[in-house]
């Protein structure tokens, strides 16, 4: 039962599109500093984001007035993963890779915006005080 109404939010950094580089992304799937918190999402399972955590996900988000940017990786592009797919596919429970948008990830100079920071708190703060009744509500109807 606790894992069925459980949501794992793997929560991380993303790649925000890099201004020299913005023909590698998908025209609609471009994360952008102080845009919001980014929902990773991979058919192939390189992130975790299943449809029911993503609904879910959206009505956190809606519920804290958090802006969301869907990212999805161009078919012919390789794609980074996190741990999200692996604690997901051994616990068997809904899960959401998310992250807040920066430039140069992994460099010496990473870059990310002081908003998209505190959209993280609002949007975890509704996440760890609301889940339960927000998860009750929807999985009910």
């Amino acid at each position: 039962m606790a894992i069925r109404k459980s949501l794992l939010l793997s929560a991380d950094m993303a790649h925000a599109v890099h201004p020299n580089y913005s023909h590698l992304h998908q025209k609609d799937h471009m994360p952008k500093i102080h845009q919001g918190v980014v929902l990773k999402i991979n058919a192939n399972q390189r992130y975790s984001t299943d449809s029911v955590g993503l609904a879910i996900v959206k009505s956190i988000a809606k519920k804290a007035d958090v802006p969301l940017q869907e990212f999805i990786v161009r078919n012919d592009s390789a794609c980074g993963s996190t741990i999200g797919p692996i604690i997901a596919a051994k616990a068997g429970m809904k899960s959401v890779d998310i992250g807040a948008p920066m430039l140069a990830m992994h460099s010496i100079r990473e870059t990310c915006g002081v908003i998209d920071l505190t959209y993280y708190e609002k949007l975890f703060n509704v996440f760890f005080t609301q889940y339960s009744h927000l998860t009750d509500s929807l999985l009910s109807e």
